[in-house]
């Protein structure tokens, strides 16, 4: 069985690739980079699991569009669909069964239970959330166990993204009327013709 997972360069997302890997699933990487600094990072967590493969996804160019012409409050929810929709093209071609995040429920942006919903319908793909009843010191301490606390901890230029009052409580309708102001089946093609492939 295989799951690929989405993985930043914060403690969240390694530790549910960690977790799932405990279930004997093969876990692959895929990453969507703004900055080298993060790209970095996401390598060297990676390989601290033992992750052998990872998809790399430049992410600035399909955020922009989205920033110029729709509501800035909804880039959240559209960024991690956007996600979501790259990241089952790549799981169909690898042959894994699911995704992976390290969402877990209550915090702000594209994490609340609305939002985690809205998310889910950009995709046909089953998402598994290994850390959605976890608390942040939870997550840590199994971080520090794993031995990626340090690596996770270290300064990486924050998203540009995010905006100063994101939507909490979006609806499908909602985040589907902000993507009709650009041409999201492209922006798709667009970006999946960039990815490149690193094996660890």
């Amino acid at each position: 069985m295989k799951g690929l997972l989405l993985l930043s360069g914060g403690h969240d997302s390694i530790v549910a690739g960690h977790l799932i890997q405990e279930k004997k699933v093969e876990v692959i990487g895929l990453h969507f980079y703004t900055n080298e600094k993060q790209l970095e990072l996401a390598e060297r967590l990676a390989k601290k699991v033992r992750i052998k493969k990872i998809y790399i996804v430049p992410h600035a160019p399909s955020l922009t569009e989205f920033m110029e012409k729709a509501d800035k409050r909804y880039v959240c929810i559209y960024c991690k669909r956007l996600m979501h929709c790259i990241a089952e093209k790549i799981a169909e071609k690898e042959g894994c069964e699911f995704l992976i995040t390290g969402e877990n429920l209550g915090q702000v942006a594209s994490q609340t239970l609305d939002n985690i919903k809205t998310i889910d319908t950009a995709v046909k793909i089953k998402v598994v959330r290994p850390l959605l009843g976890l608390d942040k010191t939870e997550i840590v301490d199994i971080a520090k166990d794993i031995g990626t606390f340090d690596i996770s901890k270290e300064p990486s230029s924050c998203c540009d993204f995010v905006p100063k009052h994101p939507v909490t409580k979006c609806t499908p309708e909602r985040i589907e009327e902000q993507e009709a102001k650009i041409d999201v089946v492209k922006i798709i093609e667009d970006t999946v013709k960039t990815i490149k492939v690193k094996n660890l």
